[in-house]
C-alpha cells in the first residue's frame, strides 16, 4: 500500500477588538396611528459615535494531513476539522528527478503571499490582505482550485503551469455548461496560470506569477510578484523582511479599472526563541474609484521554544490596525491576537 505519514497542526486564538459605531442619522418620517386614525410626525435622531470591545477565544485551524507515496505516486490529503472542509486533495507523480504533475483540487501557481505560504509559517496571524484579496478576486478564496499543475526546476529557476477550472468548487465545468462571466459554452481551454521563482544564495528569493484571462471561464487576469530576504545565518542580531504585490484586472468590454494591492513586512530576531516583527498591507479594489483603498498596519512577537524547528510549537502575540480611505469606516479598527499553535509531524 506504500508509506503513509500524518501530521496535525492545532490553532487556538483569543482576540480583543474594538468596534467603531459612527454616527448615526435617522431622517423625520410619519407613522400611522389606529387609535386617532391619523399619521403622526416622528422626528428624526442623532446617535453620536461611539466605540465598544469585545473578547473572544476559539480554534482557528485544526488541519489533518496524510501522505503515501508508492514509486513514483504521491498523495496527500488535508482536512480542516474547524470548518469541516476538504482542503487539499491531490496526487502527485514523478516525470523526472526535477519535474513532476500534480492533479486534483490544490493550491497550484497563484500569490506567494497566499497559499504558497504555508499556515504553519504564517509570519502574523493571518496571510497578508495582499494575498487574500488575490484569492478573492480570481474565484480561489481559500487559494486552492482543480485542476492540473506542471511543477518543476531548471538550473537555478522552480516554475509551475496550472491549467485549472477558474473555480474553488467541485465543478468540472465539463463541455456544454455555462460560467458566471460568459453566456457561451465553457469550451475546451481551461485557466491558465504561470509562475516562476528563484532562490539566491545571498539569502534573496524572488519570483512572479500571471494568470491569463478566458472570457468562458473567469475572465479575470492577475499578475502577482514577491521578493523576500533571509539570510542563511538567520539568528539573534539578523533582519529578514517581505515585500508582495497583487494586481486583478476583470477583461469586461468597456473596464478601465484594476484591483492593486502591495505589502512590506520586516522581522528582526531578538533572541534564539524571540523574533518581533511589523509590517504595512494595502488594497485598493478599484483603481477608478476614489477612497476605497483599505489595509493593515501589523506588529507582532512571535516566540518558538524549539528555535531550529519555529512550525513545530510557537506563540504569537499581534496587533492589527485597520486603515481605510472611507469615511465612517473601519468599524473594528483595533485587532489583538494570541494564538498558540502545535505541530505535530
Amino acid at each position: 500500500m506504500g508509506q503513509a505519514t500524518f501530521q496535525f497542526t492545532l490553532q487556538s486564538w483569543g482576540t480583543f477588538t474594538t468596534y467603531d459605531h459612527p454616527e448615526k442619522i435617522t431622517d423625520n418620517y410619519f407613522k400611522f396611528n389606529p387609535q386617532t386614525g391619523e399619521s403622526d410626525f416622528i422626528p428624526g435622531d442623532t446617535i453620536a459615535a461611539y466605540e465598544s470591545q469585545q473578547l473572544g477565544v476559539g480554534i482557528r485551524r485544526a488541519r489533518l494531513r496524510g501522505k503515501m507515496t508508492k514509486g513514483k505516486a504521491a498523495g496527500f490529503v488535508q482536512f480542516d476539522a474547524a470548518t469541516a472542509t476538504m482542503m487539499d486533495a491531490q496526487i502527485d507523480y514523478s516525470v523526472s528527478d526535477n519535474m513532476k504533475l500534480r492533479l486534483g483540487r490544490h493550491v497550484g501557481a497563484g500569490s506567494q503571499a497566499g497559499g504558497h505560504t504555508s499556515h504553519t509559517a504564517i509570519d502574523f496571524v493571518e496571510r497578508s490582505i495582499v494575498g487574500r484579496m488575490w484569492a478573492s478576486g480570481v474565484g480561489r478564496s481559500d487559494y486552492r482550485t482543480y485542476g492540473l499543475s506542471l511543477i518543476g526546476k531548471t538550473g537555478m529557476f522552480d516554475y509551475q503551469i496550472l491549467a485549472n477550472n477558474g473555480s474553488n468548487k467541485m465543478n468540472l465545468k465539463p463541455y456544454g455548461t455555462k460560467s458566471s462571466g460568459s453566456g457561451t459554452d465553457t469550451g475546451l481551454m481551461p485557466q491558465l496560470d504561470f509562475m516562476v521563482s528563484s532562490k539566491l544564495k545571498s539569502g534573496l528569493w524572488l519570483g512572479m506569477h500571471y494568470g491569463l484571462p478566458n472570457e468562458n471561464r473567469i475572465n479575470i487576469s492577475s499578475a502577482t510578484g514577491f521578493v523576500y530576504y533571509t539570510p542563511s545565518d538567520y539568528k539573534a542580531g539578523k533582519i529578514r523582511g517581505k515585500f508582495d504585490f497583487a494586481q486583478v484586472k476583470k477583461q469586461d468590454s468597456g473596464y478601465k479599472g484594476q484591483a492593486m494591492g502591495l505589502g512590506l513586512k520586516g522581522f528582526y530576531r531578538l533572541s534564539d526563541h524571540l523574533e518581533v516583527g511589523a509590517g504595512y498591507e494595502n488594497w485598493d479594489p478599484d483603481s477608478e474609484v476614489e477612497k476605497d483603498a483599505f489595509g493593515n498596519i501589523v506588529v507582532g512577537v512571535t516566540y518558538s521554544l524549539d528555535p531550529e524547528h519555529w512550525k513545530d510549537s510557537l506563540f504569537k502575540l499581534v496587533a492589527t490596525m485597520k486603515t481605510s480611505e472611507q469615511d465612517s469606516k473601519p468599524y473594528d479598527p483595533l485587532i489583538i491576537h494570541m494564538v498558540w499553535q502545535v505541530y505535530m509531524h
